[in-house]
Parts: structure tokens; sequence; C-alpha cells
């Protein structure tokens, strides 16, 4: 919904800047090019860079969040293997953690609040467990739960060092700063009168600006439709009901 929005804002905007290059004459054919050279350097240079960057970035926290997700799900067959009620427990947890994620569609909620998953789990082993002995099947269970868990915090230290890692407001700015130069060089090429040079000056200053807010959306990670990990916070929901 949110990108559909954004393609039409681009749509219209694209309609009116072509008419305005169409009806409004700009510039001078002297200064034109040297400034659109310049401008576009610096402006691929930045964009280029941070593209780059903040797309590694996405890529590995969804595998970070794969990662996360795998590692609970596997806490809660293993609890299986303790005890039908330590199994429910621990999964009333892991779909709580998950639905309400999915509820607010929000991949970020437990970072932007308070968290107690991990340590609820552990809550639940000491109460159900305690110092009790328990068999070889039981104990090698328990054993798995305890490394998931474990796993499932350095997992989650990753995640928020991936979610910190923002471009600086000063880059921001340069960013902009270039965009508006380039914009602004692009316009003082002649073309009122001309359909195809308002066309085709509208259509690179809409290329550039959704350059821009593809970066942002890769910096906030919303470059689908879908809020990263949805899918796999679906299909751990999915294990924990037994429909998958």
């Amino acid at each position: 919904m949110k990108s559909m929005r954004i393609e039409i804002i681009l749509a219209a905007l694209f309609i009116l800047t072509a008419f305005v290059f169409y009806v409004v004459p700009f510039g001078d054919t002297n200064t034109d090019r040297v400034f659109v050279t310049i401008s576009t350097f610096f402006f691929s240079i930045f964009t280029g860079f941070f593209v780059s960057r903040q797309g590694a970035r996405y890529t590995k926290l969804r595998e970070v969040i794969s990662s996360f997700d795998g590692k609970l799900s596997s806490v809660y067959r293993a609890a299986g293997n303790v005890s039908q009620e330590v199994q429910q427990k621990i999964g009333a947890i892991v779909r709580s953690h998950y639905a309400i994620m999915l509820d607010k569609k929000q991949w970020d909620y437990h970072f932007l609040n308070k968290s107690n998953t991990i340590s609820a789990c552990h809550q639940v082993l000491e109460e159900t467990i305690g110092s009790t002995k328990v068999e070889s099947l039981r104990n090698q269970a328990l054993g798995r739960i305890m490394t998931g868990l474990a796993d499932c915090q350095v997992l989650r230290k990753n995640m928020v060092m991936l979610y910190q890692e923002t471009i600086p407001r000063f880059q921001w700015f340069l960013i902009i700063f270039f965009l508006v130069m380039l914009v602004l060089a692009i316009s003082t090429i002649p073309s009122a009168g001309s359909l195809l040079g308002s066309t085709l000056k509208s259509a690179f200053i809409i290329s550039l600006i959704s350059v821009v807010v593809i970066l942002r959306n890769l910096e906030n990670f919303h470059l689908f439709e879908e809020f990263i990990g949805e899918n796999s916070a679906k299909d751990v929901i999915g294990i924990i009901d037994q429909t998958k």
C-alpha cells in the first residue's frame, strides 16, 4: 500500500514536471553541460556507495532474522522432548513474540519496545525443571534449548547492530544537496515547446528521486511492501499452530 502511494506521487510529479518544462523556458545552453556533468558525477558516487552498503546491510539482516527464527522454532521443537507442558509454555511465548510483530507490521517492534522473549523461556525452564534430575533424552533436549537460546541472544545483538547502521545525517545532507544541484542543472537544459525534451528531462529527474527513495527504503528496511521477515515469522507461528 505504501509502495503504491509512492508510485502514484512519482507519476503525478512526472506529469507535472514534464508540463512545466514544456511551458516554461529554463536555462542557459552555455552552462547546462558542465553543471549536469559535475552534479551527476558526485551524485552517482554518493548514492552508488550508500545503495551498495545499505543493500548489503539489508541482505545480512534478512539472513540474521532467518537464523534467529530458525533457532526459536528449534527451541520450540526441542521443548517437546522435555515435556508437553514446557513445549506449550515456550510455544505460547514464541507465538506471542511473532504475533505482535505481525499485528503491528513492525519487524523491529522488539527493538523499539521491551522484549523478554528469551528470558521468559529461561524462566519456564527454571520453573518446570529447576534442579530436578532428568533422563538422558530430556537432558539432551534441555542442552539444545539452552544452546538455541544462547544463539538467539547473539543473533539479536547482531540484529541490533545492523539496525543501528544507518546513514549519518551529514551524508544524507550531501545526497540531497547533490540531488538538488543535479535537478537544477537538468532544468537549465532548454526544452520549452519540445514535448520530447520536456518528457526526457522529467523522466530523468523522477529517476533521480526514485534512487533516493529506494535508498531511504533500504535504510529503513521497507524496500518491499511486506515488512522484512514477515514470511519467516508466519512460518514459525505455523509450526507452533501445527499447520506446517
